[in-house]
């Protein structure tokens, strides 16, 4: 044999490889001697060779997959000046390389542990199986094959520009390189002129120039493209087209696009561009779930909670899936929903940790509400520093919420310096942002004269704004002062305008104040029909206390009152909204049988409604139901534990009740012992109420031995779990059994806490240590300001106190006007110590039209009361107190 057939048998090729050979083995199957011939070719120099072999090697095609290899190929052929070549390695330094996961994590990580130096995998792979991204080099790489005219590439430069990936971002470069791309006709560079003008990048925004782009892209079925330019048509700056931006989410949606799903199945939900399908809008809104885009499970949430029949179990599971899958908006939604127990149990310390995950992701709205409940002390330990601090961080991203709560934090000293001039300031620039809320607290302050110079034409223009801001408050507040004349021209009919304004808007305080103008003669002639109409327009509104009166009204003399179908129309919509006082009263009317044919089985339907509510009048109405049999089978167990439940609000009877019965039950005359037992054992098990009537208990030797000792401790157990009523009376004990300047200021700080959390009695208290210079340094300007707010709550020892307060230094006879109004709040409450002073200004003729009928019917409603005509205001208390002004 001749050297020359040797040689011939010896060589792979029976002929010489060139490219056209190896590209027609590869077509024609033979892939490994396509590969073969692609490596020989390439070691002899081709650059082209070397990116068909850098091809076979990303695909394992004829070679052993090898990402690493494929790039080293790349990058021989790019050396050569191979254009394709730097283009590609463009793309994959941008993005990295790296084999898809077909182990499971525990699996990789045993081969791992196993995989010694000399292991297969490390012997087929010497240089590992990834290429990392380095952006550096992608933008070197894409920049060389850009300006090598290469549109791929360009498309990529320029999108490196614009997001800042390996280059200073610069709008301008990648405005150029996009250009150059579309210019040539290739999609990624129209697609990405059009994301650039329409500010997917930043500052850039031409939303027509930006359709203009996309329009070429979609065209060319670029689902992406479709997909902004739908966005564009339906909220952009072009002639808005809903039917087409529908249209285009479909063909985008169909190419698999989960973003387009989501937005696809919000037009279902919302009937935008399509006709409204709650069931197209959960299958769209699913399928982008299902492939991973978050807020698909929340618009899913939106869709479960919303609609004729929402299920809200539905709802909360929904978000609790987005919510672990770490979307920020569903923990902070997860949270609202365990703070006002939607569809889970009410849990304010769950609320609290959802609620901490979302501010981690920045959702500002999360901030603001854990500074409340740190302010509230719900879920979280009362602390006013840390609710600041969360207000603090709210406010830097521009909430106006924040600044509203920063400024009351301010105000009052609460977790900061006390700063009246930094609280003005937060409020003003809440009110700067839309907040009515902070225009109406700046004119409640113009008007009181409260760390500002009264002035009642600010505050009118103040409340003009919270007004416009849709606060109905301020409209509200506005009427007054138009029925005054203060800071405005008086003009009652005005005021009645605003007020009926506010009503349109929603406010059944305004309905009420109608009613009240129409009633009293105060502002407006008296006008009984209108009057009425007003307390159904509040009912209407949804109050169950005006639906109530109107009851109450049924069967009087008082033809305008609605016919009683109407009436109990009314109270069943309220019933039906879970008001327990309505659905009380509808039972109270079934069982007396006398507006309503009497029955006794839907009595005890509505009683146990309104009970379940917590209602403690219609647990105690049941509790006698079941006593006594009345149309159920007497029940002494069931009743038990109905009256158990009123006692514990604090119902009087309910509790006489209870001990009645367990006396008869089980024959011990100590019964008062055997009802302290009852909640002594409630009291152990942590039930602040209980904790609180236990002290109480041993305060009077109710039941127990008396022990002002042991009734500090079970007062102070039932405050330290932010039971208001328990600070009260603890600070009342304070204040009754010790003469110790440190108890005294306790019972300061008691009271203060207690008013923060909107105890009436508390305020109204403080404002008396404040007066008199009880355990802090007398301030009647700060006792005035609690005063205010117990009034405006309607407190009415409060209102005869601030009143008494302003009539120290009224000077006006708009000074007195104010005066006799707080008085007058007062009696018709029922102050027989405010009906004296009311009179007072009759008789005088200060701040009211000089009437001594009116005054001799006050004295004689006051004697009737229990009160001397002549002797001085003095409110009434609840408890024994260090003084009889204290209300406990």
């Amino acid at each position: 044999m001749s050297i020359r057939s040797f040689l011939s048998k010896a060589s792979p090729f029976k002929r010489a490889p060139t490219l056209e050979r190896a590209e027609e083995a590869y077509t024609q199957g033979r892939k490994a001697d396509a590969a073969a011939m692609f490596q020989a070719l390439a070691q002899a120099g081709s650059a082209q060779a070397y990116v068909r072999l850098g091809y076979l090697y990303e695909r394992g095609e004829g070679v052993l997959q090898s990402f690493v290899e494929a790039t080293r190929c790349y990058r021989c052929a790019a050396e050569q000046g191979s254009v394709p070549a730097m283009s590609r390695l463009g793309e994959i330094y941008l993005t990295g390389m790296a084999a898809p996961q077909t182990a499971t994590p525990a699996a990789l990580l045993r081969l791992e542990e196993r995989a010694g130096a000399e292991s297969l995998l490390k012997r087929l792979y010497p240089q590992g199986l990834t290429v990392a991204q380095d952006l550096a080099q992608a933008a070197d790489w894409n920049a060389r094959a850009a300006d090598a005219g290469d549109a791929a590439a360009q498309a990529r430069l320029a999108y490196q520009y614009a997001s800042g990936l390996g280059h200073a971002r610069d709008l301008v470069e990648a405005e150029r390189w996009f250009a150059a791309a579309a210019d040539q006709g290739h999609v990624a560079g129209q697609l990405g002129l059009g994301m650039l003008y329409a500010g997917s990048y930043g500052e850039r925004r031409d939303h027509e120039a930006a359709a203009q782009w996309l329009e070429l892209a979609t065209a060319a079925d670029n689902s992406t493209a479709q997909l902004c330019l739908a966005m564009l048509l339906l909220y952009g700056d072009v002639p808005r087209d809903e039917a087409r931006g529908a249209a285009l989410l479909q063909r985008a949606a169909k190419a698999n696009q989960p973003a387009a799903m989501f937005h696809l199945g919000e037009l279902y939900r919302t009937g935008v561009g399509v006709a409204q399908s709650t069931s197209e809008a959960e299958t769209w809104l699913r399928r982008a779930a299902n492939r991973g885009y978050l807020k698909a499970w929340v618009a899913l949430m939106r869709l479960f909670q919303s609609g004729p029949d929402p299920d809200l179990n539905t709802a909360v599971l929904l978000c609790r899936q987005a919510a672990d899958l770490g979307d920020g908006e569903a923990q902070y939604l997860l949270g609202q929903f365990y703070l006002a127990g939607v569809g889970v149990p009410q849990d304010p310390t769950e609320a609290a940790r959802w609620l901490a995950k979302a501010a981690e992701q920045n959702v500002t709205a999360a901030f603001v509400r854990l500074g409340a409940l740190h302010a509230e002390g719900l879920g979280l330990p009362q602390d006013f520093k840390a609710a600041a601090d969360w207000f603090h961080r709210a406010a830097a991203q521009g909430d106006v919420n924040a600044l509203y709560n920063l400024g009351t934090l301010e105000l009052g000293g609460l977790g900061v310096p006390q700063d009246p001039a930094s609280a003005l300031k937060s409020y003003r620039q809440a009110a700067a942002q839309g907040s009515g809320a902070a225009s109406l607290q700046l004119g409640m302050l113009y008007a009181s004269g409260e760390h500002v110079p009264q002035n009642y034409e600010l505050a009118a223009q103040w409340y003009a704004l919270a007004g416009t801001q849709g606060l109905t408050a301020g409209l509200y507040n506005l009427a007054f002062l138009h029925f005054r004349g203060l800071g405005v021209a008086k003009d009652a009919a005005l005021g009645v305008q605003l007020l009926e304004q506010a009503v349109e808007k929603g406010s059944v305080e305004a309905a009420w104040a109608l009613y009240r103008q129409f009633s009293d003669d105060e502002y407006m002639p008296a006008d009984p029909v209108e009057a009425m109409d007003w307390l159904v327009r509040a009912a209407e509104l949804g109050s169950s206390a005006a639906a109530c009166l109107l009851a109450r009204k049924l069967g009087s003399n008082d033809d305008a009152v609605p016919p009683l179908e109407r009436v109990v129309e009314l109270l069943k919509n309220c019933a039906a909204h879970g008001h327990a006082d309505a659905q009380a009263t509808l039972g109270l009317m079934f069982f007396e049988g006398k507006l309503l044919p009497q029955d006794q089985a839907r009595a005890l339907d509505w009683f146990t409604l309104a009970a379940r509510g917590g209602s403690a009048f219609a647990q105690a109405w049941l509790g006698d139901i079941l006593v006594q049999g009345r149309g159920v089978p007497a029940d002494r167990a069931a009743a038990a534990i109905w009256y158990e439940r009123a006692a514990v609000q604090g119902h009087a009877g309910a509790i006489a009740a209870l001990t009645s019965l367990r006396v008869a039950g089980g024959g011990d005359k100590n019964e008062l012992a055997q009802v302290f037992e009852l909640w002594l054992k409630a009291a152990n098990q942590g039930h602040a109420g209980a904790q609180r009537m236990i002290g109480d208990f041993y305060l009077r030797g109710v039941g127990t031995e008396r022990s002002v000792a042991e009734a500090r401790r079970w007062l102070t157990a039932s405050a330290l779990q932010g039971h208001s009523p328990a600070m009260v009376l603890l600070a009342g004990v304070l204040l009754e059994h010790s003469s110790a300047a440190a108890d005294h200021a306790e019972a300061v700080g008691l009271f203060r806490r207690a008013a923060a959390l909107g105890d009436l009695d508390a305020q109204y208290n403080l404002g008396v240590c404040l007066r008199r210079g009880i355990g802090v340094t007398r301030d009647d300007a700060e006792a005035e300001q609690v005063y205010s707010a117990a009034a405006q709550q309607g407190h009415r020892s409060a209102q005869l106190a601030l009143g008494a307060l302003r009539a120290q230094r009224a000077k006006s006879a708009a000074d007195w006007t104010e005066v006799a109004r707080l008085y007058q709040l007062a009696a018709d409450a029922g102050h027989p110590a405010a009906m004296v002073s009311l009179a007072e200004l009759y008789e005088k003729g200060q701040g009211v039209t000089a009437d001594r009928a009116a005054a001799r019917m006050l004295y004689q409603k006051a004697a009737e009361a229990g009160q001397a005509a002549a002797a001085p205001a003095a409110p009434a208390t609840k408890e024994p107190s260090k003084s009889p002004e204290f209300a406990g």
